[in-house]
């Protein structure tokens, strides 16, 4: 990023308990990064109504915006720095995407209900109507924001979206320790009737992994740790987190084909669901505004041996299929 540019991190909060943890988060990035800070809150679209016996017209257009910033700026006395409130009617997404067009943002931050159910909810909503609109990365905050990301795992089954998600895992958060995963089937038999060993299988895709990081991110490829695992991305992925104590789970979204609208589908759905680790949800068409996350080849195709019947999982770590 261009030394003069300073970031810009989008909150959107309902104003709900469910939502300090994001709104704690927000804060701390923006106090790492300098960066500024817009906190946005929408309010349910209604018709203006008149002579209904519900107060004066004007309380009636403005109390429940005053009453909203009042609370975001309460909040905000103890964060210690300069904040951009927008209460505004209309949808989330929407005002999102009104406000990122004059000045592109850097990072979404947003929350999510811990009830499974109001989960679903938000999920056919909120967080699917930013995904569809959002530009850049978004970040679902489930921990208490303790301190920095020190680590996080990032997804792959080496397509457009995976290469963004480690492309801006690491220009996010340069000081976590990146693990790039690769889900996979269990070998079959090949077309011959040669059997495909689990350690042939496991070879390939490792190196595949190891190849798609060095085109993705030359720089820091040496730093990646790549993995390959046989099961299921979403599995895999929350485990490692448990296993390991990984701070963020990054995952890359896509859109099925050109006509189709993009949804958090698949892999990631379920780990904004079940998953208690912060989730970062990259767009495959997300680049740098700093313009150092430059396009790399995809890998399918590329290597001079035959891959074993090991398969890669359509949905590796993409919140829906491939393009």
């Amino acid at each position: 990023m261009n030394s003069t540019q300073r970031r810009r991190i989008i909150l959107t909060t309902d104003l709900s308990a469910r939502c300090d943890r994001a709104f704690e988060r927000a804060v701390l990035l923006a106090r790492e990064w300098n960066a500024q800070l817009t906190i946005v809150h929408a309010l349910e679209d209604r018709k203006e109504q008149s002579g209904d016996g519900f107060g004066p017209r004007w309380r009636q257009t403005d109390v429940e915006r005053l009453d909203a910033e009042s609370q975001i700026r309460a909040d905000l006395q103890s964060a210690g720095i300069a904040v951009d409130v927008v209460v505004r009617r209309g949808s989330v997404s929407g005002l999102i995407s009104g406000l990122a067009r004059p000045t592109p943002c850097d990072l979404i931050v947003t929350g999510i209900a811990r009830n499974l159910g109001l989960a679903r909810v938000l999920l056919g909503s909120t967080l699917e109507a930013l995904a569809r609109e959002a530009a850049a990365p978004m970040l679902v905050v489930k921990r208490p924001a303790r301190d920095s990301y020190d680590s996080a795992v990032v997804g792959t089954n080496f397509s457009k979206g995976s290469r963004a998600a480690i492309q801006a895992t690491l220009q996010l958060f340069p000081q976590a320790k990146v693990t790039a995963m690769h889900a996979y089937r269990p070998p079959m038999e090949s077309p011959g009737r040669v059997q495909i060993t689990d350690e042939a299988a496991y070879r390939y895709y490792l190196d595949a992994c190891t190849r798609f990081v060095a085109e993705a991110a030359p720089a820091a490829s040496q730093e990646i740790q790549c993995r390959a695992e046989i099961g299921f991305p979403e599995t895999l992925l929350k485990q490692y987190v448990l296993d390991r104590k990984v701070d963020l789970i990054a995952v890359g979204m896509e859109k099925r084909n050109p006509m189709a609208a993009l949804l958090i589908g698949g892999t990631g759905k379920s780990l904004i669901l079940s998953s208690a680790s912060d989730l970062l949800l990259v767009p495959a068409d997300w680049t740098s505004r700093s313009g150092d996350a430059g396009s790399v080849s995809q890998i399918s195709g590329r290597s001079a041996t035959k891959a074993p019947q090991a398969k890669p999982h359509g949905d590796s770590v993409e919140s829906n299929a491939r393009e």
